[in-house]
């Protein structure tokens, strides 16, 4: 069972703001999810078996995501090959609307 979250509001420098900006570029986060982090490490008083327990909650939210990231890509492939053969059907249809002989045919005639 998770527990419920609530938003927390602090005032910082711009300063530490800033600093917040630039550690959360260099690891392509956010200065609220680095700040979260950084609160909750904080919170565990350095306590090593806290801390692993943090990391593997997040590794195991980062497995989900990878495996959703593969389940999109891998839809995202078999839509790729569906539209293919859609659009070669819509040619086909074209062209016999058109009055043209289909592909196979022509090369029989």
């Amino acid at each position: 069972m998770t527990n419920s979250t609530r938003p927390l509001s602090i005032r910082l420098s711009t300063d530490d703001i800033d600093q917040l900006a630039e550690r959360a570029k260099r690891i392509s986060g956010t200065p609220t999810g680095v700040a979260r982090e950084l609160i909750l490490s904080g919170l565990s008083d350095g306590d090593p078996f806290t801390q692993a327990q943090r990391l593997l909650k997040i590794e195991r939210k980062l497995a989900a995501v990878s495996q959703d990231l593969q389940h999109v890509a891998q839809s995202s492939t078999g839509n790729a090959g569906c539209l293919s053969r859609i659009e070669s059907m819509f040619d086909a249809l074209l062209r016999a609307l058109g009055g043209e002989a289909p592909a196979e045919e022509s090369g029989h005639v």
